[in-house]
């Protein structure tokens, strides 16, 4: 193949990546937006398929069904809020100030009233298959091991289960709030802190 043939190659490749990027993109957009209208009711793959103005053919070339696809939803809100706690416990140096930073921010995501419809309507959608809830705690796996590096400073006897036991804790407490209709105060959020960080054997004058 001479150059020129494989540089019209490697065009064409990047117009269709291009355009498989941005039919997913617009899914996974349409997809929260007809959740959070019709939660907690199960959307319907056509109204998914209408709102991003694509085909059936289309939306089944790049999810295998709905529940990949919320799984899809999921990984991606994940991914957003790792990425917005990374940048919380950069600000701190001790390893209980990153450790009151990740309880913090992962219930500010319960805080606010945009961010919270999005989790109720996404929550309202998990299955209880094992299959679903399998892939939902891989999926939250990357917030958990951000603790385990504060955690280990702390010397404790066991890391990875007092990495788990604060990340339970968290994770239960933003889900009792995605359940009702009240969202987490100050004072609550500052007692879960206080609780996790005595739990941890941190004294209470570095808190």
């Amino acid at each position: 193949m001479t150059s020129r043939a494989a540089a019209a190659v490697v065009r064409a490749l990047d117009d269709r990546q291009r355009e498989a990027t941005e039919d997913v993109e617009r899914i996974l957009a349409a997809a929260v937006r007809v959740m959070q209208r019709v939660s907690p009711d199960a959307p319907r793959v056509s109204d998914i398929v209408a709102e991003a103005g694509v085909s059936n053919k289309a939306f089944y070339r790049y999810f295998a069904g709905k529940d990949d696809l919320i799984l899809a939803v999921m990984e991606r809100g994940v991914a957003l809020v790792v990425s917005y706690l990374e940048h919380q416990m950069a600000k701190e140096s001790t390893p209980e100030g990153k450790i009151t930073r990740w309880i913090s921010g992962a219930l500010a995501q319960v805080a606010d009233p945009e961010l919270i419809g999005m989790s109720r309507a996404l929550v309202g959608q998990m299955s209880d298959s094992d299959k679903r809830r399998l892939a939902e705690e891989e999926i939250m796996a990357s917030m958990r091991d951000l603790l385990l590096e504060p955690v280990r400073a702390l010397g404790g006897s066991d890391p990875e289960r007092d990495a788990d036991a604060v990340f339970v804790c968290t994770v239960g407490t933003m889900r009792r709030y995605v359940d009702s209709t009240d969202q987490p105060g100050r004072k609550d959020i500052t007692h879960l802190i206080r609780f996790c960080l005595r739990g941890l054997g941190v004294p209470e004058g570095d808190r």
